[in-house]
């Protein structure tokens, strides 16, 4: 009943009913995969509500960031729960973006007509990213101020701009006095609103384009109708996706900076590491070799291949993706129906080798502490890392691409279903044993 008379109440005003019946009527997948989208939209929201509350907190100077910080921390347990709620959730973000882009890699949702949305997504995971990091900093603690200076020098090591890009962001040599300001704008205007506007257009590429879908009907779109179904499971996702991230927060506590202390930078906290989401970097920094050339007479530093050269070709490879599948798989046709990864063995192997490198370089990034927790030298970890990461990258995609090919030949084999059941009849002998007869299928 108020459903009718909000519709009809809009339609009186705005004409708006024919969009309102096609909204109501959208259908939407039931399948749980594509809840993962959705779980990071609710975060995303519970980052934006939480984040305008820490604004009239915060002081984004070097003197008074850190203060403010542990003032809200300490003076109030919602002050605690609020920055809790507020870190927790953009990891929760950030980690069902990633997983949500994995389900699209391996199912092929991002094939034609779908590449621009592939690559909205890949820009909403860069830019949660950026906005993970910057807020991580904000407090201006030990270990984000160490961050900060890793980010410094590796600015620095660009070639030719890296210098005036460094004095643009401190404000003049590091640590300058208008670096917090920077990172604090970044952080809650531009970042935000960049967010804001590549979501949008994700979400409207999807409705017009609609869902990809398991069910192999690409004649029809299946799933449930907006109204009520789908809006009632949407909203206890939401209502579940914010109850698990209190619960978190209230556990679990996440960047403790009064243990660290305020940043020196003189100083660096042992242990050291950054969120899971950036450690990849920290571990290719690690794992770099210590190597400089001269281009033209100047030097480029060892930083540069690590910290940008090699996340900036990863970015290009997975923006041009798509187009290097539909080249590989000689299949550039509009698709609907999402496929097994087993049915694509090499774009698996390629996924998990991926994923299996990622995974290397964020272990290198603690490889001060695995050393001294193991009673192992270091450069014993950085050598074996650096072995791991190019040899058994290829090795685990290769064993993927191996098993998915025999998974798919053995579905092919049965007429694309499961395996037949093996059954074993037994008889008794004059023995008072028993012998079995041949195996039949059924």
């Amino acid at each position: 009943m108020m459903v009718r008379r909000g519709e009809r109440f809009l339609d009186d005003r705005f004409g708006s009913n024919a969009a309102v019946h096609f909204f109501l009527a959208k259908i939407f997948p039931d399948h749980w995969s594509f809840y993962l989208g959705e779980f990071a939209l609710y975060a995303l929201v519970t980052v934006f509500g939480t984040g305008i509350w820490l604004t009239f907190v915060y002081e984004a100077s070097p003197q008074g960031a850190y203060a403010s910080v542990v003032a809200l921390t300490t003076a109030t347990p919602i002050g605690y729960l609020m920055r809790q709620v507020h870190h927790w959730s953009a990891v929760v973000f950030v980690a069902a973006i990633l997983i949500h882009m994995a389900r699209i890699f391996f199912t092929a949702a991002f094939r034609n007509p779908r590449e621009l949305n592939w690559i909205a997504g890949l820009l909403l995971l860069v830019l949660s990213s950026i906005a993970g990091f910057t807020g991580y900093s904000l407090p201006y603690d030990a270990l984000s101020g160490t961050g900060l200076r890793i980010m410094d020098s590796v600015l620095l090591s660009i070639p030719f701009a890296g210098t005036w890009a460094a004095d643009v962001l401190n404000g003049g040599n590091y640590p300058g006095p208008q670096l917090l300001a920077h990172l604090y704008t970044f952080h809650v205007l531009f970042i935000p609103a960049a967010i804001v506007i590549v979501l949008s257009a994700h979400l409207g590429m999807m409705v017009y384009q609609k869902h990809t879908q398991f069910v192999g009907d690409p004649g029809h779109v299946v799933g449930r109708r907006m109204w009520p179904d789908y809006a009632l499971r949407a909203l206890t996702a939401f209502a579940v996706t914010v109850g698990l991230i209190i619960a978190l927060s209230a556990t679990i506590e996440i960047n403790p900076i009064a243990a660290y202390g305020p940043y020196l930078d003189w100083t660096v906290p042992n242990p050291a590491t950054p969120d899971w989401y950036a450690a990849f970097l920290d571990g290719a920094v690690r794992l770099g070799p210590a190597v400089e050339f001269q281009i033209f007479g100047h030097p480029i530093p060892p930083l540069f291949w690590p910290g940008i050269v090699m996340p900036g070709i990863v970015l290009v490879a997975l923006v041009a993706w798509p187009w290097i599948d539909a080249r590989i798989a000689k299949d550039s046709a509009a698709h609907d129906v999402l496929v097994s990864p087993s049915r694509a063995p090499w774009r698996l192997g390629v996924g998990v080798a991926f994923l299996f490198a990622a995974v290397v370089l964020t272990f290198a990034a603690s490889d001060d502490q695995q050393a001294l927790m193991l009673q192992v030298p270091v450069t014993a970890l950085v050598t074996m890392y650096r072995i791991l990461l190019p040899f058994g990258s290829v090795g685990v995609g290769v064993l993927a691409a191996i098993l998915a090919r025999e998974i798919s030949s053995r579905r092919d084999e049965f007429g694309g279903g499961p395996e037949p059941e093996r059954v074993v009849a037994l008889r008794r002998n004059a023995k008072g044993g028993f012998d079995a007869e041949a195996p039949q299928s059924r």
